[in-house]
């Protein structure tokens, strides 16, 4: 279980004093990011919040480039189930009744979130087996699923730490094998 590279980033609002409405731009760190990564004009990246203090950037390049990529983007593979990675944070393996994971919005959008809403998903994990609960919470502004309660159970039970990569693939209607990368 390998640990991703992380660079720490500076993020500032402009403008407005509400963090939630006003525009960010990235400072001081990025520019390191950029130059260890050798990222070039045509490079994309994917940038995905995982919570107030993290992003997992996934980087993409043209079919011409060959420096190597530090979060490399999924080969292909025979199998097509759905499937989804997730980098694991301090938020998702903190010993608390409130520790969940958050799926990510592209994976669930494409199965509908009403799935998420309530059932409970078996999850095969490397050493253990566990049933967890997903939950939905709808605001105003955006949808949010997550794996609540038996989260923190599937995590000690398989003994995954912080910076753990997992591939959650769905392999029934409620389970998910979840492999470690």
């Amino acid at each position: 279980m390998s640990r991703q590279p992380e660079w720490p980033v500076m993020f500032r609002t402009h403008g407005v004093t509400d963090p939630r409405v006003s525009a960010f731009s990235i400072g001081d760190g990025f520019p390191k990011f950029m130059e260890d990564n050798n990222i070039q004009l045509g490079t994309l990246l994917i940038l995905e919040r995982v919570d107030n203090d993290f992003l997992h950037v996934t980087i993409y390049r043209r079919p011409d480039e060959t420096a190597p990529v530090l979060t490399p983007p999924p080969s292909p593979q025979t199998d097509l189930r759905p499937h989804f990675r997730k980098t694991l944070r301090a938020c998702h393996v903190r010993v608390s009744k409130s520790t969940r994971l958050d799926i990510p919005t592209a994976f669930w959008r494409s199965l509908a979130w009403e799935r998420f809403d309530g059932p409970w998903y078996t999850l095969e994990g490397p050493l253990h087996t566990v049933l967890v609960k997903s939950a939905v919470y709808c605001s105003a502004k955006q949808t949010f699923c997550f794996l609540t309660k038996g989260w923190v159970d599937f995590v000690a039970m398989n003994r995954l730490n912080l910076g753990d990569t997992l591939v959650f693939t769905l392999v029934g209607v409620a389970e998910f094998n979840v492999a470690t990368v």
